[in-house]
């Protein structure tokens, strides 16, 4: 049995948010059952990953708080400041999930080590030269590059045997790897043979959330040609490896998707130079690209060119969303404008206080969590008439979220202007409007009950009954 009970105490809240490269204090605290000799009470700020795929782990700091003796009753607590790690960021998503922690641990000679481990919240202030970003050429699985080298060997051994021994081994070796080298060469050169050199190109392809990202397609078809459609697709996805060897296993999911269609079923005219631009945003509250070992956020935009009966010429673009490292927002008005809207908000029904007053307050504050607190406590339970427009179904909402309606879901949305972000909380009787939701505008009421710390939005409550909808 263990000697010692171990816990962790921060001093901010559980739902308070880390800017990275800061400092997080707390105290960690030893309760004692026993006589027991510590090597040393160690603890350390990190992050690790859990999921779907294999664990990652990394350290930022480590400090022993103490190294010596403990005598049975004694409830001692030691101080401790850590740094807050730079990158990656907390990410909670569907296969993947990143969260830093601060760890403890007792090393004692010959027993259990007792441990204890609290996780909290980081968001990254750093530039795009401060994420780290996994190195393409060491995340490369060698399995295959090991795989093709062997396969030929193999295939060099039996069509030599073959020569000059056994004329049916020589078709057993020699024709299979010969059809695939042939379907490899058809897949990578008939598409050409049709559409002449193909130009795809964006830029720039480091951007942060809300950033544009243009670009430019450009054929030269040699004949005509008939395409059932020339598509791009921009979006995100996780991909995580579990396992290894044999047991290998990637687990793919895509979370935020656009079709965007360059061009429709028709055929392409021979001897012309076709361009067609593109351009794409990313959105405000993209979730960081992520590469890390064997588990991936990645952003990309593939495009298409479906050609009937003949095989299809496609390219992937990988875009890396990192942070900025630039100070977001506005300056906080002054305190006598907040004031003023919190007395003003506990009087709506006489003073008439709109929604769109509201969020441009929220919106100019929203980097000053006091004042923010007390302009969200202020409002909370008020109902508006509301204007958002619809971004996504949201993966993180479930019954651990009070909020949510039952048999109903939660989506993130935006306000027009200021964009304030937005948590709409859908229930079930308009579960059918936004089933198919998209980007509209969507018009109705809700009523204020919180601000999520963690993805930085406002939470709304939508009424059941709605006369309007999306527009």
């Amino acid at each position: 049995m263990a000697k010692c009970d171990l816990s962790i105490e921060l001093d901010q809240p559980s739902d308070h948010v880390y800017e990275g490269g800061t400092t997080i204090r707390g105290k960690v605290r030893v309760l004692v059952d026993a006589d027991v000799k510590c090597s040393g009470l160690v603890v350390e700020s990190g992050w690790k990953t859990h999921g779907a795929g294999n664990v990652a782990t990394g350290t930022i700091q480590s400090e022993t708080l103490f190294v010596g003796n403990w005598v049975a009753g004694q409830a001692i607590e030691y101080p401790f400041t850590l740094r807050v790690g730079d990158w990656p960021p907390t990410y909670h998503g569907h296969y993947l999930n990143v969260d830093h922690y601060v760890d403890a641990r007792i090393n004692i000679p010959w027993g259990f080590d007792p441990k204890a481990s609290m996780p909290f919240l980081m968001r990254p202030t750093c530039g795009p030269e401060s994420a780290t970003i996994l190195d393409k050429e060491k995340s490369k699985n060698p399995v295959g590059a090991i795989f093709v080298t062997l396969f030929l060997v193999i295939w060099c051994s039996g069509f030599g045997m073959g020569m000059a021994q056994n004329p049916g081994a020589l078709a057993c070796f020699a024709i299979i790897p010969t059809v695939l080298l042939l379907a490899f060469l058809a897949k990578l050169l008939l598409p050409k043979y049709l559409l002449g050199k193909v130009e795809f190109a964006l830029s720039p392809t480091t951007c942060k959330p809300g950033d544009f990202v243009t670009g430019e397609l450009v054929l030269r078809p040699r004949k005509n040609v008939n395409v059932n459609s020339i598509t791009m697709n921009f979006g995100a996805r996780e991909e995580c490896v579990s396992g290894s060897g044999s047991n290998q296993k990637t687990h793919k999911k895509a979370f935020s998707e656009q079709l965007v269609t360059l061009q429709p079923a028709s055929t392409l005219p021979s001897r012309s130079e076709l361009r067609f631009p593109i351009s794409l945003q990313i959105p405000t509250d993209a979730p960081f690209t992520i590469a890390i070992p064997q588990n991936q956020l990645i952003w990309s935009a593939k495009l298409l060119i479906d050609i009937p009966r003949w095989p299809d010429w496609s390219k992937e673009i990988p875009i890396q969303v990192l942070p900025s490292g630039s100070p977001q927002g506005s300056v906080a008005p002054p305190i006598r404008s907040l004031r003023s809207l919190s007395e003003r908000s506990a009087t709506k029904s006489e003073d008439g206080i709109t929604f769109s007053e509201t969020a441009e307050h929220l919106w100019s504050m929203r980097d000053d969590r006091r004042k923010l607190e007390t302009l969200v406590g202020a409002v909370t339970g008020l109902t508006f008439r509301i204007e958002a427009f619809v971004e996504r179904r949201l993966l993180y909402a479930g019954e651990d979220d009070p909020h949510v309606f039952k048999d109903g879901y939660a989506v993130w949305a935006h306000y027009g202007e200021p964009p304030l972000p937005l948590v709409l909380y859908v229930p079930h009787a308009l579960a059918d409007e936004f089933e198919q939701v998209g980007r509209d505008r969507w018009i109705g009421e809700g009523t204020i009950v919180g601000w999520d710390h963690r993805h930085n939005r406002l939470q709304i409550k939508l009424i059941d009954s709605q006369p309007n909808g999306f527009l």
